[in-house]
């Protein structure tokens, strides 16, 4: 006997198809009924029954299945009263739609169903079934299961958009978020608080990635109880977290957060291998002195995470816009001096310093100048710690020692008395460690002509305390050459006595904090003296920094200081101002005459 199922399968169709025996027609239309069964999609065909509702003339097993129904039990109802397909009443009105135009066109309809315990994902295809003959219109509905989808591309996203270490977001969802939050609020500002885990690297470094990322994990644990309800916690990278902190009155609000969390990490982890104790540095940036962009808040507070890590463990800074327009300002500088030297922008400066017992000129400090096309002059105390930092300092001191040896020949050629004089050019710790010093000398040497003993090689001491063996064996060479070594700035460092003994330094500099006070204060002038002294017992030669007064200049006469430079003596002037310096010859405090009377007031004007 001829199923239900088949015959809404198949309709009127035998009618159509004539000379078929109901035995074969029946088997067909059975055949028909497996394959539909067996799709991975419910399958309900419709005709518009008497009172025009829709009424299921077939369904296969798979749809059953899902809407949980017996063999055959959907074949005879309304749409409306068809589980699953009356969630949506959309579905009802297409299928009505195309029953009365089956030249409409086709619909995709998405919907959701509550199952406990989870929810099912569905999508209808819905589409009217060709016109045969006076049969009437027919409707097929193709229901896909979209759950294991919908759940694949959520599991994706939470993998993507969530930390796999420690399960808090990522910088992905945290910039959702937080762009959520910009545009939910209206008169109420948020902060964003990142935080850096101090020396996390020597962690990693003496305990290894493993216990590293156990820390991290901890870490991040400790952390969630800290921040209020609707607040967010998240991983940006590596062992920096942030802090999304919503509806604060004052910037300090943010404050009283961070200072829970870093209350928190006081307290030691319990990780393999011991206990590990961390602190944490927290740049903090909020919508009273950002711009209102994600992007801004994040950079801004990174900006103020790098001014606290500046001022030791566990600071905390809040941005502050005037500090970043100095940062940027410093940015586009460096930007300018990588272009400067190619330029030929810098130039040397000459400051002479003077033999304090015979009242002649010794020799000049070439300093570096940078005379911006757009700026003017920049000091040398705002380009050159750019310099340092960004590793430009290392073509800037090659620059300096070619070209300071340069000026020296030439001026050699041109000034008989030029030819005792020396030159000293300062170089930087960077570049003793990072460049080939040795080889920049001895090529600035034979470009220029000048003998060793015509340059001195000026060091702070800081410089040479960060590493004393590499600077024994760079001077060791240099001295091959017959090259003067300076310590410069001596006394403000942090050196053992024990390095003037182990390396090759011929020169002490005094730095000019002690002989700014040497006249009022007895502790600076004992400590003058007693640098003098102790260059003496050791065979090394002292110059006097930042003389700007007779009284100095003779109290270190006396005292037996060797030489002496500053503004006393002459500002730091340009290589043509020099040659005339040369040319008129100096004497210093001896006797009657000084420096004071032997020097054009005049060209000292045109020097500074």
């Amino acid at each position: 006997m001829q199923s239900k199922r088949a015959i809404g399968a198949a309709g009127s169709a035998a009618d159509n198809i004539g000379g078929i025996e109901p035995a074969a027609e029946a088997a067909a239309e059975a055949i028909l009924q497996g394959v539909i069964d067996t799709l991975p999609v419910g399958v309900l065909i419709f005709q518009a029954g008497r009172d025009g509702i829709p009424v299921c003339l077939s369904s296969n097993a798979t749809f059953e299945s899902w809407a949980r129904y017996p063999h055959n039990q959907v074949i005879g109802l309304g749409l409306p009263r068809i589980r699953l397909l009356n969630e949506n009443p959309r579905i009802g009105v297409a299928v009505e739609s195309l029953l009365q135009d089956p030249r409409g066109a086709k619909r995709e309809i998405d919907w959701t169903v509550s199952e406990s315990p989870r929810q099912r994902h569905l999508s209808a295809h819905i589409s009217a079934l060709p016109l045969t003959g006076d049969a009437p219109a027919r409707v097929v509905i193709a229901v896909r299961d979209r759950t294991p989808e919908i759940q694949a591309e959520r599991n994706l996203r939470q993998t993507m958009l969530n930390d796999a270490l420690t399960g808090l977001p990522n910088r992905v969802l945290f910039i959702e978020q937080l762009e959520d939050a910009l545009e939910g609020r209206l008169k109420s500002h948020l902060a964003v608080a990142v935080i850096n885990v101090d020396r996390f690297k020597r962690v990693n470094e003496n305990l290894g990635h493993i216990v590293g990322d156990e820390l991290l994990a901890a870490m991040a644990r400790r952390l969630l109880p800290c921040i209020r309800a609707n607040d967010c916690l998240a991983r940006l990278s590596g062992d920096e977290f942030a802090v999304l902190v919503k509806n604060i009155d004052a910037p300090e609000d943010t404050i009283r957060v961070v200072e829970r969390i870093q209350s928190t990490l006081k307290s030691p982890f319990v990780i393999t291998g011991g206990e590990c104790f961390v602190s944490a540095s927290v740049g903090i940036a909020t919508t009273f002195s950002s711009r209102r962009y994600s992007e801004d808040l994040i950079r801004d507070a990174d900006f103020a995470l790098h001014t606290a890590k500046s001022r030791g463990r566990g600071g905390i800074a809040i941005y502050q816009s005037s500090a970043h327009s100095v940062a940027r300002d410093m940015f586009r500088i460096e930007a300018d001096l990588r272009k400067a030297i190619d330029r030929k922008e810098l130039e040397l400066a000459f400051q002479p310093y003077v033999n304090l017992a015979e009242g002649r000129l010794g020799g000049f400090e070439a300093l570096a100048r940078w005379n911006h096309p757009e700026r003017g002059m920049i000091s040398p105390s705002d380009f050159i710690p750019i310099a340092e930092d960004s590793g430009l300092i290392v073509p800037l001191g090659r620059w300096a020692i070619e070209t300071a040896c340069m000026q020296l020949a030439d001026w050699r050629k041109r000034c008989p008395s030029a030819m005792d004089l020396n030159v000293g050019v300062n170089v930087s710790g960077l570049q003793l460690a990072q460049d080939d010093i040795v080889g920049a000398v001895e090529a600035a040497l034979v470009a220029s002509g000048l003998p060793g003993g015509a340059l001195k090689v000026e060091l702070t001491e800081s410089a040479i305390v960060e590493n004393p063996e590499l600077a024994r064996q760079i001077f060791t060479k240099l001295k091959q050459f017959d090259i003067s070594i300076a310590m410069d700035d001596f006394g403000t460092g942090y050196s053992s006595l024990s390095y003037l003994q182990q390396l090759p330094i011929d020169v002490l500099k005094i730095d000019q904090s002690f002989i700014a006070g040497m006249m009022k204060s007895d502790d600076s002038h004992k400590i003058v003296t007693t640098i003098i002294a102790l260059a003496r017992n050791l065979g090394m030669t002292t110059v006097a920094e930042g003389v700007e007064e007779y009284s100095q200049a003779e109290r270190l006469r006396a005292l037996g200081c060797d030489s002496a430079q500053g503004f006393y003596f002459a500002r730091p002037m340009a290589a043509k101002e020099a040659e005339a310096f040369i040319n008129k010859g100096v004497c210093g405090p001896s006797g009657e005459s000084g420096v004071e009377q032997s020097i054009d007031a005049q060209s000292i004007e045109r020097a500074s």
